[in-house]
């Protein structure tokens, strides 16, 4: 009898422990549960308003880079999700839509919502002229604001203030193209094998005193290399050189062609066009002793305040930056989505940035201007 009253009374305490446990896990879970409750709900409230809004202004103004194919996918995808609200895409160089923009404000008139564009145009003319918005605020979409979605986990600000200037996209700069009947790969994949005495006269540089590929190629190598090493190695490479030109199809063409061996600082933007069209050559993504730098080209955003349609501009903003309109910015544009989850099956494997390559920042408000005594030896030695 004893026995089976202490069975009893055990099981009432084991019962009254787990009903105790229960309720403890409740009342700790509870108000977590609400907190992820109330926000979810405070996003979708959010969100909903901002789209109501957008659909009664019906349009978003984007300015951003020439190309037909950039200009068709953002519009064809962004109205084809949101088809209450039309896009009016204004496609120009940087400096002239800085030039535009800065007229139009001069006379009070506020036409563009948001300009997509090189980091240079956003800090050397859109943040100096004070035209910028922080970007923060407008981003709503869980899809967007999720870190975890994003490489190394952060989204990426070119400016110093980390809050007017988004890099959305970049790729691998590559540094070199050689023709493959008069060099090897592992002949010309190292900075200073370029100085090899066999290469001299067939070397080929993009101008490195014009803005360019060749400017930031040469940048990039006073960088890594440091004022009076990097002035050596100008020097150096200038007795190698045998030609200096500005045409970047041009010089390509004349690598495949055999005229030159190496083209050093190509334009990216050529090379994937010339390779489809039938030309070959090889290229070198990086540098085996130094890497390479990363470049967004034009994918970089930037708010303009005073926007005539800012619901609009929240809701294409929302759409560049989730998974569907970074796939259709990569696809137009050539450039690598930042975005972990974008498609990268379309890109050409030496732009795609590898898990710890080292790659020197190009595009930073610290690294876009070059300091004078760099801008003087260039212009003493490739100057016309």
């Amino acid at each position: 009898m004893q026995r089976e009253r202490w069975i009893e009374r055990v099981s009432v305490y084991v019962a009254l422990g787990v009903f105790l446990l229960i309720a403890t896990l409740a009342i700790v879970a509870g108000p977590a549960c609400v907190l992820a409750q109330t926000r979810g709900e405070i996003w979708k409230e959010k969100w909903d308003g901002i789209l109501a809004e957008a659909k009664k202004e019906g349009r978003v103004v984007v300015a951003g880079p020439p190309g037909a194919e950039i200009r068709n996918l953002l519009t064809s995808g962004f109205q084809k999700t949101f088809p209450g609200i039309d896009m009016e895409y204004i496609a120009a160089r940087g400096s002239e839509l800085a030039a535009k923009i800065r007229l139009e404000r001069n006379a009070g008139v506020y036409s563009v919502d948001l300009v997509l564009q090189g980091t240079t145009t956003a800090l050397v003319y859109f943040k100096p002229m004070g035209a910028l918005d922080p970007i923060r605020p407008v981003l709503t979409l869980p899809e967007v604001t999720d870190l975890k979605k994003w490489r190394d986990n952060k989204l990426e600000f070119a400016d110093k203030e980390q809050q007017y200037n988004l890099v959305y996209a970049m790729s691998v700069k590559t540094p070199v193209v050689f023709n493959e009947s008069q060099a090897k790969f592992d002949e010309v994949n190292g900075l200073y094998k370029l100085l090899d005495p066999k290469w001299k006269g067939k070397i080929v540089v993009n101008d490195p005193v014009q803005s360019g590929s060749g400017n930031v190629t040469f940048h990039f190598i006073w960088s890594v290399l440091g004022p009076e090493k990097a002035i050596d190695y100008f020097k150096k490479m200038r007795a190698q050189v045998g030609a200096v030109d500005q045409d970047e199809r041009r010089m390509i063409e004349w690598v495949a062609r055999g005229n030159y061996a190496i083209n050093l600082g190509p334009s990216d933007r050529m090379i994937p066009q010339l390779l489809q069209q039938g030309l070959k050559f090889g290229v070198v993504p990086d540098f085996a002793d130094y890497g390479s730098y990363l470049t967004p080209g034009p994918s970089s955003l930037m708010l303009i305040n005073k926007r005539p349609h800012p619901s609009a501009t929240a809701v294409f903003v929302n759409w560049l930056l989730s998974k569907e309109g970074q796939t259709a910015w990569s696809r137009a544009s050539g450039y690598t989505s930042r975005r972990l989850d974008a498609a990268t099956d379309h890109l050409p494997p030496y732009v795609i940035p590898k898990p710890g390559g080292k790659y020197w920042s190009s595009y930073t408000e610290d690294n876009i201007n070059a300091p004078p005594e760099e801008e003087k030896v260039l212009k003493e030695l490739f100057g016309g």
